[in-house]
């Protein structure tokens, strides 16, 4: 579920998607040949369908029962991968209030408060193009926020685990599991290398995808 130009490219219409006029950002296309992967605007029917995982990045504004079905699965042993960035800055050449332009800030505060979490905007508001390093991943990226503990919430049964920076968070929550990074722009393949954006399996985003799902899908096995 996203907000982000990735499934059809930015202002696709009806017309280009069936003439085959639309592309997909690279970082989509190299999950269509990894997973078996599905774009979707409703959580509804989440627990019937049962994926092996969620991702949300830079969703728009979720329905709260949405919210709820998510927590609910995700407590109940599901997994979720979320990349909500409180100061998104992903080029678009769409005017203010078109529907179809990225979200510019987070809107999962109330999922995140339910897990005692808040998402805030890096107090440095340069635009500046960092690098990242997540292990052995390097990505590059603007606008970076953080993740931060509250008080607020249902805690009991959340344990998180914080990265350096707190731009990245690792949650059991109930019998499942969360992984949580304040940044989405990282998904922009322009701030890639230019073989990266040939072959995005070169590319430390995708690779740090990848690790998370690995993450999450051998912690299942197990």
């Amino acid at each position: 579920m996203t907000s982000l130009p990735l499934v059809w490219g930015e202002g696709a219409s009806m017309e280009s998607i069936l003439s085959g006029g639309s592309e997909s950002a690279p970082i989509y296309r190299y999950w269509q040949g990894q997973y078996d992967i599905a774009a979707v605007d409703s959580l509804e029917n989440l627990a019937e369908q049962d994926p092996d995982i969620v991702i949300l990045a830079q969703p728009r504004a979720m329905d709260p029962a949405d919210l709820t079905d998510l927590d609910a699965w995700v407590r109940d042993g599901g997994a979720v991968i979320i990349l909500t960035d409180p100061d998104l800055v992903w080029p678009t050449a769409l005017p203010l209030g078109d529907p179809q332009r990225p979200l510019a800030s987070g809107l999962l505060s109330p999922l995140l408060g339910h897990w005692g979490l808040e998402l805030v905007a890096a107090a440095d508001d340069s635009a500046d193009i960092v690098d990242l390093r997540f292990g052995d991943y390097i990505f590059a990226t603007r606008g970076v926020g953080k993740l931060e503990p509250m008080q607020a919430g249902d805690v009991s049964d959340v344990h998180c685990v914080w990265s350096a920076g707190d731009f990245f968070v690792q949650c059991s929550i109930g019998q499942g599991r969360a992984s949580i990074v304040a940044d989405a722009d990282f998904l922009n393949a322009a701030f890639w290398t230019k073989k990266a954006q040939k072959t995005p399996q070169k590319s430390g985003a995708a690779w740090f995808i990848d690790s998370l799902v690995r993450d999450h899908i051998d912690t299942d096995d197990h």
